[in-house]
């Protein structure tokens, strides 16, 4: 059963598309794609990479620095989603207020078609979603187990008050086609309130496995998985301060 909240955790949703063209890379894509875009996301930011070069020379070393574009965002008005193009790749955010699943699926299966109709991919080298939750608890100290089903546990014959924390687990899917990389830290937080980063990232690792025209339905199942594992993490007390809804 899907759990639907009025106050969400999720800070930010992505989905990124890694892919391999026919053949090099061509720029103008960009300039086609925004065309298509620009509509619903009409703000341009350019993401600069640079590159240090370090050549040995008879009786010194020679070093260059270089800049160059890697990737331009397409932005809504209000900021609350983007489309990240480059070279043989396409993202797409969105930021808190998260919209909903189905409107955030609606959103990747149209930038995709868009992406493949004028790009031409033929295959991926990578597809992930990935989902950062802010869990916010309104006390400075508080016991782990009431909110999470994940979390530190030590040895009984150790002191079990600790500090900060973090915690890394990677579980394969699909018969090790999939990787969930699910990550969990504390976090600053404001006021008197203690907070929680619960981070999950679910990556295609054998991407032969799965066809340009399964794209969409790969990510289906990801986001599946991703809702499973975050609920299994969590508590009933934790649903709470998310006020779940009917």
């Amino acid at each position: 059963m899907r759990h639907k909240y009025r106050k969400s955790p999720i800070t930010e949703a992505v989905c990124e598309f890694q892919f391999r063209g026919s053949s090099e890379w061509d720029w103008t894509v960009l300039g086609l794609v925004y065309q298509e875009i620009k509509t619903e996301f009409p703000n341009k930011r350019q993401e600069v990479g640079f590159e240090i070069n370090v050549a040995p020379q008879q009786g010194k070393v020679e070093r260059s620095v270089g800049g160059s574009l890697s990737k331009m965002q397409f932005l809504r008005e209000d900021g609350s989603a983007m489309v990240q193009l480059g070279p043989d790749l396409l993202a797409i955010n969105v930021l808190a207020p998260y919209p909903s699943w189905d409107a955030f699926e609606a959103l990747i299966r149209r930038q995709f078609e868009v992406y493949n109709r004028i790009a031409h991919p033929v295959g991926f080298k990578r597809i992930g979603l990935r989902y950062i939750n802010r869990i916010v608890i309104p006390s400075k100290n508080i016991e782990t187990t009431d909110y999470l089903c994940y979390y530190p546990q030590l040895p009984k014959t150790l002191e079990q008050a600790h500090g900060p924390f973090a915690m890394r687990v990677m579980h394969p899917y699909e018969g090790e086609r999939d990787i969930l990389n699910l990550q969990i830290a504390n976090v600053q937080a404001e006021d008197e309130n203690y907070a929680i980063a619960l981070d999950l990232d679910y990556y295609l690792t054998q991407p032969d496995k799965v066809e340009l025209n399964k794209a969409v339905e790969w990510v289906t199942v990801a986001h599946e998985t991703i809702e499973t594992v975050f609920e299994a993490c969590i508590t009933d007390k934790t649903r709470n301060l998310f006020e779940e809804t009917r």
